[in-house]
């Protein structure tokens, strides 16, 4: 497929029936930034067909030049064009053009989206929401904040899970009502949402994470999440519980290796931690 043409990957790219070849089709398309690319973007936006608008949004929103062989540096390719063609699919009647568009402009956040992407977040559309919750951890000024404020109280698992992540992981803004957020998120329904909020107020060194951790270290359901948090803000008396967790996943041998590795990167850093102490 390297070697494919840009119209023979796109029609790839297109195609329903074979799921992870159009994606190979797409990702390789996303690398041919050139005049001739963007040319081919410009026919795609303005096609009747909506399946093929959103291609020109997937495709703008990670358009680049790769880097020399070797490095993983890559540079962005008619980063002004590209803004342009995603700004204009923010306007799309379609939801999978506007929810593509809104995915491109969070790898691409743009300055003039900002205010249309806030503007949405009451959007009757779930997925809209998700793309939504997902693009405005890439934004740092506080109306993205409190746009993302306002998702992570979404009746929608998956848009809270997003913007519980956005507010508590990808950005350092701390104030009670953040706080407040995420220790009521700590308590959601979805396992997920408690988990994102449990490493945002870790990251906070909020202390009322510390006996919730205990709780969670022990409740025979301990993810990623947990020690995580663990790791964000180690404390001496959670080394009892991760060491009876370390000797329990001994015995079952049903854990993953990286879920062992940051058990055992949570341990040693309440280990540092007590030895700093003593």
């Amino acid at each position: 497929m390297r070697r494919w043409s840009t119209p023979r990957l796109i029609r790839r790219a297109l195609a329903h029936a074979a799921a992870r070849r159009a994606w190979n089709a797409l990702s390789l398309l996303q690398r041919r930034g050139s005049a001739g690319t963007l040319g081919q973007l410009r026919v795609l936006a303005r096609s009747a067909n909506a399946h093929r608008r959103a291609l020109a949004m997937d495709i703008a929103g990670q358009l680049h030049v790769p880097g020399p062989p070797g490095r993983d540096a890559a540079q962005v390719f008619a980063a002004a064009e590209t803004e342009a063609l995603l700004l204009a699919g923010l306007s799309d009647p379609n939801p999978r053009v506007l929810q593509a568009a809104i995915f491109g402009l969070a790898h691409r956040p743009a300055a003039a989206a900002l205010p249309l992407l806030v503007h949405m977040t009451d959007h009757p559309d779930s997925r809209i929401r998700f793309a939504l919750a997902r693009a405005l951890g890439s934004y740092a000024e506080p109306d993205a904040t409190a746009a993302l404020m306002r998702l992570a109280r979404d009746r929608d698992d998956d848009v809270r899970d997003w913007a519980t992540f956005g507010i508590g992981a990808l950005r350092d803004t701390d104030d009670e009502s953040i706080r407040s957020l995420l220790w009521a998120n700590a308590h959601d329904p979805d396992r997920d949402v408690r988990g994102e909020a449990v490493v945002g107020l870790a990251r906070r060194g909020d202390p009322r994470v510390v006996e919730l951790l205990r709780q969670r270290l022990a409740d025979g359901d301990c993810r990623g999440y947990e020690l995580e948090a663990v790791q964000e803000m180690p404390r001496p008396e959670l080394l009892a519980p991760l060491q009876t967790l370390l000797a329990m996943a001994e015995r079952s041998r049903e854990h993953s290796r990286v879920w062992l590795g940051e058990l055992l990167d949570a341990i040693e850093a309440c280990e540092l931690v007590a030895d700093a102490a003593a």
